[in-house]
């Protein structure tokens, strides 16, 4: 569960965690240029250290990190912050991808990415976020969110429940949802026996 903020939130700040140095550099300078207020951090302990100062509303991860890596410091910010993560990872890291969308990133670029596509999916992120802002803030108007499905689906002994995204497990259990496992988990009960496509589940996420 995510803990309260300490920090100042803003909801164009971008942190971007990343240890070669023109990597960093690069995606500094062309985020700033798209109107982002960005920090950067080569490991762990810089990015915690950014994180006592300011919470971004996205952060960038590189999976491949000296010391703690992406997969770890993932974790930790879907439990301590409420914020999005996408990672950023190499075309020979699909169980790396996998592992960091189960833990919670909400999306993935595969490099050497165009830096316009990269710039499209954090936007879209942050649209996504506005959203569970308001539905939270407002559960009332969730019914009219197409986005964030608010209906409650029973399956295995278990339960979805769209409007609180959450799923309750057999035992009782709630486990919190990224707004992409919501949507994934809602596609798959909605289509039961059905074969799904790799481009059926990407259009019911974006």
């Amino acid at each position: 569960m995510s803990q309260s903020l300490t920090a100042p939130q803003r909801s164009d700040r971008i942190l971007v965690v990343e240890d070669d140095k023109y990597a960093r550099e690069a995606l500094d300078a062309f985020l700033t240029g798209e109107g982002f207020v960005v920090d950067t951090a080569e490991d762990g302990e810089e990015m915690r250290a950014r994180l006592v100062n300011a919470v971004p509303a996205v952060v960038l991860m590189d999976l491949r990190l000296p010391g703690e890596d992406g997969l770890e410091l993932t974790r930790f910010l879907r439990d301590n912050y409420d914020l999005g993560v996408i990672i950023l990872t190499t075309k020979n890291e699909l169980v790396d991808r996998v592992l960091g969308l189960e833990i919670g990133a909400d999306d993935y670029v595969t490099k050497p990415y165009e830096p316009t596509e990269l710039l499209a999916r954090i936007r879209s992120l942050l649209r996504r976020l506005e959203i569970n802002a308001a539905t939270d803030q407002n559960p009332a108007h969730s019914q009219g969110t197409h986005s964030v499905p608010s209906t409650r689906f029973s399956f295995s002994n278990c339960i979805l429940d769209g409007e609180r995204r959450k799923l309750v497990g057999p035992q009782g259990e709630l486990v919190d949802l990224t707004t992409s496992e919501l949507l994934l988990l809602s596609t798959f009960v909605q289509n039961p026996y059905s074969a799904l496509s790799r481009s059926d589940l990407m259009q019911a996420i974006y």
